[in-house]
């Protein structure tokens, strides 16, 4: 990996917005800040393995695997409800193997993209799982005890994984430490306020033209009752 070239983004501050409009701004807003929203990781070259490209679409591979099998989970709940109510016993089965998949994939941090949408996707069944054990709660009481462990989850999950590991590879990176430097998160900051200042710019620049054209109407305002009064005059 340390000889390969690194292909990167996040070295140039330019804006891609030949014509401003407010469709135009929003768009390329979205893809300067695409890669927090959807790769959850730089979509440079080292760390291709931590998303799936969809033509210029970037998805984060652990959330993408992780969030469309909890959905295929529940929706495969509910289409065989009456089975899963007959056999509860499989939903805490499948629970507890999402749980210890999670607890694989940190233990041996897989480098293999397949292999890490294999685990992340298992998470996803167990959480699936988790939620459909919710609906078949035999008492009230029990489904709000587990209501109340989700959020409890969600911060264990976030703490295992860190605050920093969708940019850890950055610390490591030849050209993090390069002049110029290549930094995702400032280079998104600097691109988004130029493309700011650009809009600030434009508004500027049509307050001023609009207020010119007011002052231009107010003068041929004058001249035109100037007019009119000196051929009232004339006519008297």
């Amino acid at each position: 990996m340390e000889n390969e070239e690194i292909v990167t983004p996040y070295l140039s501050e330019e804006i891609n917005l030949k014509k401003i409009t407010p469709l135009r701004t929003i768009w390329e807003m979205g893809r300067i800040t695409a890669w927090q929203n959807f790769a959850h990781h730089p979509t440079c070259s080292q760390y291709k393995k931590h998303y799936f490209s969809i033509g210029k679409v970037k998805l984060c591979v652990g959330c993408t695997s992780l969030y469309s099998m909890v959905v295929a989970s529940l929706i495969a709940f509910f289409a065989a409800y009456d089975f899963f109510r007959v056999n509860a016993i499989i939903l805490p089965i499948v629970y507890v193997y999402g749980i210890l998949a999670f607890g694989i994939h940190l233990l041996i941090r897989p480098e293999k993209k397949w292999l890490k949408s294999f685990f992340r996707a298992s998470l996803g069944l167990g959480a699936g799982a988790y939620l459909a054990v919710i609906v078949l709660g035999p008492v009230w009481w029990i489904r709000l005890i587990l209501i109340a462990f989700i959020p409890f989850e969600f911060v264990l999950f976030f703490t295992v994984r860190g605050k920093k590991a969708n940019l850890a590879i950055c610390e490591d990176c030849v050209l993090h430490h390069a002049d110029p430097p290549c930094d995702p998160m400032k280079n998104t900051e600097i691109r988004i306020n130029n493309l700011n200042s650009l809009i600030d710019s434009q508004i500027s620049g049509l307050k001023v033209a609009r207020q010119k054209a007011l002052e231009e109407k107010a003068k041929d305002d004058e001249i035109d009752k100037s007019e009119i009064i000196e051929e009232k005059k004339e006519e008297i």
